[in-house]
């Protein structure tokens, strides 16, 4: 548990200097309910329609979702495109703070 905490400790860091790309694989209502600070919403089902992807290269991404099962497939999908991802699983499990509501997505 103390391990889980360090690790979500070091993800927020890595997120809020701009190291990795956070992206929430829910749907736009999941995500208004509650999600990691400056997490980027980009449901699974945008992801498997979208042709191209607009992130840089260089950029690591890390998904999540609820449980981790979508971010596994958003994993998979963006992997195939050249990026370098990493499926953090689900934010049941995340124990650090939420936002919710987000004034850039209606």
């Amino acid at each position: 548990h103390k391990d889980m905490l360090m690790n979500q400790t070091k993800i927020l860091k890595a997120v809020r200097n701009q190291d990795v790309l956070l992206i929430d694989v829910r749907t736009k209502e999941a995500y208004l309910e509650g999600y990691i600070p400056k997490a980027v919403l980009y449901p699974l089902s945008e992801i498997q329609r979208a042709k191209t992807f607009e992130f840089p290269k260089n950029q690591t991404i890390f998904v999540y979702c609820r449980s981790g099962r979508r971010s596994g497939i958003a994993r998979k999908i963006l992997k195939k495109h050249g990026y370098k991802v990493k499926n953090i699983g689900g934010i049941i499990k995340w124990r650090l703070e939420i936002e919710k509501g987000n004034p850039f997505v209606k």
